[in-house]
């Protein structure tokens, strides 16, 4: 595309390029070797602390050879992120998914510069989810994101390293449908004191102070990891499983269930005990029990807050979703309560494990659509802040609403890879570039209205509608101008 330009592509060996030309060797080669060129590989899976930080790529040159390369190994994709980083280094940029958010400069004829470049990724886990329940990605759409997500070095989905976890994923441990009519006990009581069969796994909640519970969902769990249906069923991954109750806040009210409870409440929050002593409490005993395997675990609502007294295992992984976080603000703005707070829990789940990693919501609006956020700048901030405090890196929950969202999947993956990048220089030069020297400043000018308008805000929420006073009729009247200057 930049070019027009048609390079060969060759397997390695099956003929040697005329003296004089420029060879590109991709990958683990024996070129690279006899260079001395070292490219990244190994994948170890294993519990450890700084489990999963191998990946990386190198971009060198020798001569007339170009070498790119990286550890693609397991689940790592380092040679792709490497191509891209070279193409990269050319000019080329990917705002967003699809032919409509690249720029490709047009040059008659390519010069590389001199590369010794070695590069890994700040955080293990780098990746925003696009679609979802609200606006379904169409299968273009979805093969477009999976593209950029290479591009721009985000990994492709979720589940790569720790294993798969989600709402209601504690309820397929034991399917409703395989134990309920023996066994009502199993699940969880109602505050009418009913156990009621669930509708279906995903909002199921088990009885966890029932010790028959434990037994049997250890028994089911051994034998799902030699039996691929049933594997599929309770779904486990070769490197452990997850577990977390349903969505909402699901309770047991039996009498021993709230005879265990120490009756945390945070009414800031959510309203009602929280439970994060007995869930992960039941995730330890079971951790213990697989401890060559993962225990993939959600910090979330009801066990938003770190349990106290309880100790989390090596092997347990928490995956913490700050719903009730606020959207206006970063975590570095000490006007803020709900993001201080996060700050302080983000502190006491780190100080519990090293296997914590964030379930950010972008958009940060719950419900948002349309109304211009404010991700980038808040990314520019809290991703800092996150390598300081070293956690694993982030799983957020997208959506398909880019004029909302922005550039900031696109600087939240550069963050990702390299939390020192300068936001300030990547907002110019996608301005400059994506809508030219004139319109760019104006663009920019908009949008950073928007962003200010929310940063100055004296409210802490995450829903669109409870902002309806800071982007009031005056304030886009105001900044109008910068549309038309455009």
């Amino acid at each position: 595309k930049m070019s027009g330009a048609k390079i060969d592509i060759l397997q390695e060996g099956e003929e040697s390029a005329p003296t004089g030309t420029v060879s590109i060797y991709v990958g683990h080669t024996v070129a690279a070797k006899k260079n001395g060129v070292e490219i990244p590989s190994g994948f170890d899976p294993s519990i450890r602390a700084d489990a999963f930080e191998e990946e990386g790529y190198v971009l060198k040159t020798r001569g007339n050879s170009i070498f790119i390369g990286g550890n693609s190994d397991g689940p790592y994709r380092g040679t792709i992120y490497g191509a891209y980083a070279f193409l990269e280094k050319l000019g080329c940029r990917w705002y967003f998914p699809g032919e409509w958010g690249e720029i490709v400069p047009k040059r008659k004829t390519v010069t590389v510069p001199d590369l010794d470049v070695e590069s890994k990724p700040d955080f293990p886990i780098r990746y925003i989810s696009c679609g979802g329940w609200w606006g379904p990605l169409t299968e273009d759409e979805a093969s477009a994101y999976r593209d950029w997500c290479d591009k721009v070095g985000f990994q492709t989905g979720s589940g790569e390293l720790y294993p798969l976890v989600g709402d209601g994923f504690l309820g397929f441990l034991l399917p409703a449908e395989e134990y309920y009519e023996e066994h009502p006990e199993y699940y969880a009581m109602n505050e009418k004191g009913e156990r009621a069969k669930p509708d279906n796994d995903y909002v199921a909640m088990l009885c966890l102070s029932n010790p028959d519970v434990f037994t049997e969902s250890v028994k089911d769990l051994k034998e799902a990891f030699g039996d691929k249906q049933k594997g599929e069923r309770l779904r486990v991954s070769p490197n452990g499983f997850g577990i977390s109750p349903p969505d909402g806040t699901p309770y047991c009210h039996c009498e021993k269930c709230l005879a265990n409870s120490q009756n945390f409440e945070y009414p800031d929050y959510f309203y009602g005990r929280q439970m994060s002593e007995e869930f992960f409490d039941f995730a330890g005993r079971l951790a213990k029990e697989f401890p060559d395997k993962w225990v993939a675990t959600m910090a979330y609502i009801l066990r938003e807050m770190p349990p106290q007294g309880v100790k989390v295992p090596p092997n347990v992984t928490v995956m913490y979703a700050p719903i009730s976080n606020c959207a206006l603000h970063n975590a570095d703005e000490s006007s803020c309560w709900r993001r201080q707070e996060f700050v302080k829990l983000l502190e006491q789940w780190r100080r519990q494990t090293p296997h914590i990693y964030l379930y950010e919501y972008n958009p940060n609006y719950l419900t948002g659509m349309f109304v211009p956020e404010r991700g980038t700048a808040n990314a520019a901030k809290n991703i800092p802040i996150y390598k300081q405090l070293d956690v694993k890196g982030i799983s957020a929950e997208g959506r398909k609403v880019f004029m909302e969202t922005w550039t900031s999947y696109y600087v939240t993956a550069k963050l990702l890879w390299d939390s020192t990048t300068d936001v300030d220089a990547l907002k110019e030069e996608f301005y400059r570039l994506f809508f030219g020297p004139e319109a760019g400043p104006h663009v920019q000018a908009w949008w950073d209205a928007c962003e200010e308008a929310q940063a100055t805000a004296t409210v802490h929420v995450h829903e669109d509608f409870l902002v309806n006073h800071v982007f009031n009729k005056e304030f886009t009247q105001r900044i109008h101008k910068h549309v038309e200057a455009a």
